[in-house]
């Protein structure tokens, strides 16, 4: 018999098929050619050996792969990694001789109880391309306890040792000068009283007006006797006899009255109204506290 020739239509169906046969073989050869590659990376590690807790220990990854630069997608992130460390920072650093390096630090954050090996991580650095990648291996290094957990011994090391005894500070100088001080500032505030004291006296005993008004308060508000005390004390702050015509030269001589020019010239025209007029005066200046008000101004010149 003779085989029959497959229709038209078959024909074209197994073409597709086998076109789409090739077409997966080709994507996934692609595919496979388009995975990242990783290459071990140059690592410069820290010291395996002498760690403590609390200490930074600094990674140096050198950002080249197959002599070409190396491009991260993403620096790693600070974190905790495990129980004993914890990764701090990660930065971009470019050495003397052109090399970019990626530094990792890490900072140990656990004591263990005896000498103790631990690793810092083994991790893997991907490209911004996503084609390569580099590999970092893992890398052992010991921890040592501060101290041991337990001394013995006649020089062994206690489990908790005393604190230390505070220094001795010699406090007999101190309380010296303070006595001192003190004596010194109670004599100068002795001393500052004294004056001030000797000062009121000599000023009540020598102005004119601090005499006048310690004489008045032994004789009558309002009488002729009164009336000259107040006269003793204008002629002695003018330096001479001072009536009403001759105010001015008061007041030139002793300015601060200018205050109560009023009032004084009020007092010698009721004085004249006494003394030499036919009738005492209308309404009398009330004498001592015309004197108080003197003898304020008159202390506020005083030095």
């Amino acid at each position: 018999m003779v085989p029959r020739k497959p229709p038209a239509r078959q024909t074209w169906r197994i073409v597709a098929i086998a076109a789409l046969i090739a077409a997966s073989v080709v994507g996934s050869a692609v595919a496979v050619a388009e995975t990242a590659t990783a290459t071990d990376a140059v690592v410069e590690q820290p010291r395996p050996f002498g760690h403590v807790i609390g200490d930074v220990l600094e990674q140096r990854i050198l950002l080249q792969n197959a002599g070409r630069d190396f491009a991260p997608a993403a620096l790693p992130r600070a974190e905790r990694l495990g129980v004993w460390l914890e990764r701090r920072s990660a930065e971009l650093a470019t050495s003397a001789d052109g090399h970019r390096w990626l530094v990792i630090t890490y900072q140990l954050v656990n004591a263990p109880q005896g000498l103790t090996v631990v690793s810092l991580p083994a991790w893997e650095i991907k490209s911004k391309t996503g084609q390569e990648s580099l590999k970092i291996a893992e890398w052992p290094l010991t921890v040592a306890p501060l101290t041991p957990r337990f001394a013995s011994g006649a020089g062994g090391l206690a489990d908790l040792l005393p604190d230390h005894a505070p220094p001795q500070v010699a406090t007999e100088p101190i309380r010296r000068r303070l006595w001192i001080g003190l004596g010194s500032c109670a004599l100068l505030l002795t001393a500052w009283l004294g004056w001030l004291v000797w000062r009121n006296r000599r000023a009540a005993a020598n102005q004119p007006f601090a005499r006048a008004l310690r004489e008045l308060r032994d004789s009558v508000d309002g009488s002729p006797q009164s009336w000259q005390i107040l006269h003793r004390a204008f002629d002695a702050t003018a330096g001479h006899v001072v009536r009403f015509a001759t105010l001015d030269n008061l007041f030139e001589k002793a300015p601060q009255f200018e205050a109560l020019r009023a009032q004084i010239e009020q007092f010698f025209i009721q004085s004249a109204e006494l003394f030499f007029g036919s009738a005492p005066p209308q309404n009398p200046l009330p004498l001592q506290a015309f004197c108080r008000a003197l003898r304020r101004l008159e202390k506020s010149r005083e030095r």
